[in-house]
C-alpha cells in the first residue's frame, strides 16, 4: 500500500510551487488560483525546480554568518541543509551522501562558498531562469504528489496582499491546514524587506480570517489598519503568517467523527511546526532571509504555541529551530497553585468522550447565536434557555457574562452588559458569532482542563517548559485571562519576559474582553501598537 511518507518528504516543495509561480510569472487579477492561472509548461518547469528544493521532515537553515561545517556536523541522514547568500570561506567537508545542501542565491555575486562543487552543494539561482532550467534533469522519475490546493492572492489595499493556500498534512480526510500570509509588497508578488514576522495560530472555533484578519467584518474591502491586526501589522513592514487548524474546515454537515479519537493538541502542534517550516523556507525564496519566526498564540492557541517550544527544546540542533520568540496572549496555559483548577471540567470532558462523542459542537452553538443576532435581533429567541429574551440581548448575555463571578472567574470574550458591548462593535461581534466552526475534537478540550489537574492523565506537551529560553511577551486583557497568563513565564528559563496588559475598568466584570483584543475600536492604539514595537524591536 501506497504510504503518506513520501507526501510528507516533498511537502515544501509542493507548497513553495505557488510562490515561485508567483515569483516568475506576475498577474493582474485581483485573485487566482494556481491551477488555472498559467499554462500546463510553466507549471512543469517550476514543479521541476521545486522537486530540487523538496526536504525530509527535518530541515536545517544556514544564516549568512554561520557555519555551514556546523549544519553538517549536527546533520542527520537525510537531512536538507538551506544556505542563506553570504560569504563561507570555510573548508568544508561533506562525508554523507546522505545530506543535501542548497544554497540561494538572489544576484550573481551574494553568495560564494568554499568547495562548493566539490561538495555537490546544489546552487540555485533565483534570478536566472535559465539556470532554473537546468535543473530539470531526473524530474520524471520523482513522485508527484498532489497535496497544495487553493492557492489564492487578493489586493487589501495600500500594497497589502492577502496570500492563501491549503496544505495536505496527512492521510485523513480532513489532515489539511490552511495557510495564511499578509504582507506588504514593492510590487506585486514581491514582498518588501520587512522590519520583523509573526507566525499566527487561532483559538478555539474559528480560523485566522475569523481570529486575525477579517473578524466580524462585513467584506474584504472594510479591512484597513483600525479593523484588522494583521493588516495593521503588515503596514509596519511585518511579514504576518497564520494557520487554519484542521478542524477549522469540517464541513458543517459532517455526522461521523471517528477520526476525532487521536487528535488532541499534540496533532495541532505538529500541524504548526510544519507549518512553521514552510512558512520560514518561502520566506528565505522571497528575499527575507531565513531567520527564525515570532510564534503568537491567542487562546488555545497559546497553548499550542507553549506546546510548540515545548517541542523545540528536544531539538539539539539550533539550526533546525524556528522559534526565536513566543507571543501567548489572553491564556493562562498553567495556574499557580492551580493541580486542581481544570479537574471538574477535564472530568466532563473526559465523560462526554468515553461515551463516544468526540465532537464539540460549542462553534455550532455560537454560529446558531450570532446568525439569529444578525438576521432577527428583535425577534424572541427560539432557544429554550433564552425565553423571553430577544435575539440580540441573548447574544450579549453568552458573549459579556463573566464565567463564574462566585468563584472569582471574571472571564468574558466581551466587556458589556445585557443592553449594550463597551468596546467593540455589536454587529462584527454578531458576524463574528457567526462565522464559527460548527466542530472541534473533545479531546482537546479535555487535554486544555488536564494540564490543571494532577488526577488527570498527564500530557506530554508541557514536559519541558522550564528548557524554553526565547523571549516572552504575553498580552492579556483584565477581563479575559489577565495576570493569569503572568505565571507561566516563570515557569521557563527565558530572562527576556514582557507582559502587557489591558485594563479600562476597575470592576472586573466590566473589563476589556478576551476578544476585544482583536475587535476591540481601539485595539490597535491598546494592543497591536505594543505587539508591532515587540516584534520590530525582537527582529
Amino acid at each position: 500500500m501506497k504510504t503518506f511518507k513520501p507526501q510528507i518528504k516533498h511537502l515544501t516543495a509542493i507548497i513553495l510551487m505557488g510562490f515561485f509561480i508567483l515569483l516568475f510569472n506576475g498577474c493582474s487579477n485581483e485573485e487566482k488560483k494556481t491551477s488555472k492561472s498559467f499554462s500546463g509548461e510553466e507549471f512543469i518547469q517550476v514543479n521541476e525546480l521545486l522537486y530540487l528544493l523538496d526536504f525530509e521532515s527535518e530541515t536545517a537553515f544556514v544564516q549568512n554568518g554561520e557555519s555551514i561545517q556546523d549544519a553538517v556536523d549536527a546533520a542527520l541522514p537525510g537531512d536538507v541543509i538551506y544556505i542563506e547568500p553570504g560569504t563561507y570561506r570555510e573548508d568544508i567537508a561533506v562525508n554523507s551522501s546522505n545530506i543535501k545542501l542548497i544554497g540561494l542565491s538572489y544576484t550573481p555575486n551574494d553568495l560564494l562558498i568554499n568547495n562548493a562543487k566539490e561538495n555537490n552543494i546544489d546552487i540555485i539561482k533565483l534570478y536566472d531562469k535559465s539556470s532554473i532550467e537546468n535543473h530539470h534533469q531526473n524530474f520524471d522519475n520523482k513522485e508527484k504528489e498532489n497535496i497544495i490546493s487553493d492557492f489564492s492572492r487578493t489586493e487589501l489595499g495600500g500594497g497589502i496582499a492577502h496570500y492563501r493556500f491549503k496544505v495536505r498534512m496527512g492521510p485523513g480526510e480532513f489532515d489539511v491546514v490552511g495557510i495564511h500570509r499578509v504582507v506588504r509588497e514593492s510590487r506585486p508578488f514581491h514582498p518588501v524587506p520587512t522590519k520583523g514576522d509573526v507566525f499566527m495560530v487561532h483559538g478555539a472555533l474559528t480560523g485566522f480570517a475569523n481570529t486575525f484578519l477579517a473578524k466580524g467584518l462585513e467584506s474584504v474591502n472594510d479591512i484597513n489598519a483600525k479593523t484588522s491586526a494583521p493588516f495593521y501589522l503588515a503596514s509596519k513592514n511585518i511579514d504576518v503568517w497564520g494557520i487554519d487548524l484542521g478542524w477549522t474546515m469540517i464541513p458543517a454537515e459532517t455526522t461521523e467523527f471517528s477520526f476525532f479519537e487521536d487528535w488532541g493538541f499534540e496533532k495541532d502542534i505538529d500541524h504548526t511546526l510544519k507549518a512553521l517550516r514552510i512558512a520560514r523556507t518561502i520566506r528565505g525564496i522571497t528575499k527575507q532571509g531565513f531567520s527564525n519566526l515570532n510564534l503568537l498564540g491567542y487562546s488555545s492557541g497559546a497553548t499550542i504555541a507553549y506546546g510548540v517550544a515545548n517541542s523545540e527544546t528536544q531539538q539539539a540542533n539550533m539550526m533546525k529551530r524556528n522559534i526565536k520568540g513566543l507571543i501567548p496572549v489572553d491564556n493562562a496555559f498553567k495556574f499557580e497553585n492551580g493541580e486542581n483548577f481544570g479537574c471538574v471540567e477535564a472530568n466532563s470532558h473526559l465523560d462526554s468522550f468515553n461515551s463516544g462523542v468526540l465532537e464539540n459542537r460549542w462553534g455550532e452553538f455560537f454560529s446558531l447565536l450570532g446568525n439569529l443576532a444578525l438576521t432577527n435581533p428583535d425577534s424572541v429567541s427560539p432557544i429554550p434557555d433564552f425565553e423571553g429574551l430577544t435575539n440580540s440581548r441573548a447574544t450579549r448575555i453568552v458573549f459579556s457574562s463573566p464565567k463564574d463571578p462566585d468563584k472569582g472567574i471574571f472571564f468574558h470574550f466581551f466587556g458589556g452588559n445585557v443592553n449594550e458591548f463597551l468596546y467593540s462593535d455589536e454587529n462584527r461581534i454578531f458576524r463574528d458569532a457567526a462565522g464559527h466552526s460548527p466542530f472541534m475534537p473533545t479531546k482537546i478540550f479535555y487535554e486544555y482542563n488536564a494540564l490543571n489537574c494532577s488526577s488527570s492523565d498527564g500530557v506530554s506537551f508541557d514536559d519541558h517548559l522550564e528548557l524554553i529560553s526565547v523571549p516572552i511577551f504575553y498580552i492579556g486583557a483584565g477581563g479575559g485571562s489577565g495576570e493569569a497568563g503572568y505565571y507561566t513565564a516563570t515557569l521557563t528559563a527565558s530572562t527576556d519576559v514582557t507582559n502587557h496588559l489591558v485594563s479600562l475598568d476597575d470592576d472586573p466584570s466590566k473589563d476589556f474582553g478576551h476578544v476585544d483584543l482583536w475587535l476591540g475600536y481601539n485595539a490597535d492604539k491598546l494592543v497591536w501598537s505594543e505587539l508591532s514595537s515587540w516584534i520590530v524591536d525582537h527582529k
